[in-house]
């Protein structure tokens, strides 16, 4: 009996770990959204992005976005926590500008709160592709506010920093926010600057400046590499993403416990 009880208690402390928040009770969600649609993969232009390359940025992470949504739809089949998962078509620059209408405050560390979406958009995508919801993922430039550390862990540096961080948001046919990524829970896809401490080091300055990171070590980050055996594998950026918006969207048993 003890047994029972204790793997029962495991079982909710897992159910209630997951990323985002959900803007509707959990059963309310799990009625509305049987059948979910999973958009490619959005960049948000129009954010200004402190980062003298935001452009090649931006075209860097709209080439290797390409395809990447199927993946996401995958690991959400996986988890069975719907009737179906769709990936839908369409060029992620274009759905961008007819979906996307600006992003929302962002929070007092300069993490983004999400997106307003065009619920025309929504609604026509909706009923075209036969889906209850449509997953949207944004990438999207921020100034955060965050401590960073040298490789050694000795020195630390507290500033603002550009990135590109991830929200998502399932959004139901009738424009109404279902679930939300976004916020503190929003995904830190790509750092563009570090705190340079050997130069400071060297230089017997307490100063430690902010450089940025070149194009060609942003893309390393986001270019499929081969694995041992020769065999392409995802950019670990991509599964992390993947990962946390999977945890997070799955009604399934633990759930169904709380």
């Amino acid at each position: 009996m003890r047994r029972i009880v204790g793997f029962a208690l495991l079982l909710l402390m897992l159910g209630g770990c997951g990323w985002g928040r959900f803007q509707v009770p959990k059963q309310e969600y799990r009625a509305k959204v049987q059948v979910l649609g999973v958009l490619p993969l959005l960049i948000d232009r129009a954010t200004p992005l402190a980062y003298p390359h935001s452009e090649g940025v931006y075209d860097l992470l709209l080439r290797t976005n390409v395809g990447k949504h199927d993946e996401l739809v995958a690991r959400l089949k996986n988890k069975k926590g719907y009737f179906d998962v769709r990936s839908l078509p369409g060029g992620a620059e274009l759905l961008g500008m007819s979906l996307l209408e600006g992003a929302l405050p962002v929070d007092s560390h300069g993490r983004p709160k999400g997106f307003a979406f065009n619920q025309e958009t929504i609604a026509e995508l909706a009923r075209r592709n036969v889906v209850d919801a449509l997953l949207v993922v944004v990438f999207s430039g921020a100034q955060v506010e965050e401590t960073r550390r040298s490789r050694n862990l000795l020195e630390s540096l507290k500033t603002d920093y550009s990135d590109v961080l991830a929200t998502a948001a399932v959004v139901g046919r009738d424009g109404q926010i279902l679930w939300q990524l976004n916020g503190t829970d929003s995904y830190q896809a790509l750092q563009l600057q570090y705190p340079d401490f050997d130069e400071a080091y060297y230089n017997r300055t307490d100063h430690v400046r902010v450089k940025n990171i070149g194009l060609a070590g942003i893309e390393r980050v986001l270019v499929e590499g081969p694995d041992k055996k020769g065999k392409l594998r995802m950019p670990k950026m991509y599964l992390e993403l993947f990962e946390r918006i999977s945890s997070g969207i799955s009604p399934g048993l633990l759930d169904s416990l709380q």
